[in-house]
């Protein structure tokens, strides 16, 4: 219930945010998510680390730098000025040890809900795609096992069975433009399984799961699978959502971390956040 409860807030909070950039390009989604990160994320290390002994060490450093070219010649001078400036580099480590770990949580959320609709993008009308549907450990196949169309999407396969991964697989087609659900039949239970058919990239929850926290955590889409059911999850392999920089494909995740240093870095001076 908790997991539960913290994916349907940061989830919510996320929709808010991305509500009303949702109809440009997703590249200026991911700057205005990152300029949003650097910002937040600068203010965390303000408050959390000791801004004045990381002045002190950075000032401290910086003089041994100075002291190395300017006593260069002096092979003895040099390996003191080194020695003191490794030191310090591990001073400064330290300092910026307990910011950092503050940060991971809150930077750990970001990137789920950025995989969400980053990673993939929705199907568009004629498209095909797999579903999967796995099965808890012991369970087997169910004889009554399943996969029902939507108004959204049609089920065109029987299931194939794979023994050695607990997986049943079957191809669906979209249909038309919307969000519905498929519906998995299961030792007569139903699962319901979002799916989405769009031109335009969006949240998407690629995977439903019943597995444990961290998987839920992972995933957080949609309300967890009951436990009691013999399906461990059920996941649709969506295409993957191109982004590209002067024409050549980047990495979500490649975009966001630069992207959040370089904003980062450009506003220290701004906040008066020493880094």
């Amino acid at each position: 219930m908790l997991i539960s409860a913290i994916n349907a807030c940061v989830t919510f909070l996320f929709d808010a945010l991305l509500w009303p950039i949702a109809v440009f390009d997703p590249r200026w989604a991911m700057a205005a998510v990152s300029l949003a990160t650097g910002v937040v994320m600068l203010w965390i290390f303000g408050k959390v680390s000791n801004q004045a002994a990381i002045r002190r060490t950075k000032e401290r450093i910086r003089g041994n730098l100075i002291g190395v070219r300017l006593f260069q010649r002096d092979l003895g001078v040099v390996l003191r000025l080194q020695r003191r400036i490794l030191r310090d580099t591990l001073v400064y480590m330290g300092h910026s040890l307990a910011p950092m770990l503050v940060m991971i949580v809150p930077v750990a959320l970001i990137l789920i809900q950025l995989s969400v609709r980053m990673d993939r993008r929705p199907l568009r009308p004629g498209e095909t795609a797999v579903v999967k549907a796995r099965m808890r450990d012991g369970a087997g196949f169910p004889r009554d096992l399943a996969l029902e169309s939507s108004a959204y999407a049609a089920v065109e396969t029987l299931p194939v069975r794979d023994a050695s991964n607990r997986e049943a697989v079957w191809r669906i087609r979209a249909l038309e433009p919307g969000a519905g659900a498929l519906t998995l039949r299961a030792e007569a239970r139903e699962i319901a399984k979002r799916v989405v058919v769009d031109e335009r990239w969006g949240r998407l929850s690629a995977v439903r799961t019943g597995a444990g926290a961290m998987a839920q955590l992972l995933h957080p889409g949609e309300q967890p699978i009951d436990a009691a059911s013999p399906v461990q999850s059920i996941e649709i392999v969506y295409p993957s959502l191109s982004l590209t920089l002067f024409g050549r494909p980047i990495h979500w995740l490649v975009w966001f971390f630069v992207l959040s240093i370089v904003f980062g870095f450009a506003l220290k001076g701004f906040l008066g956040v020493e880094i």
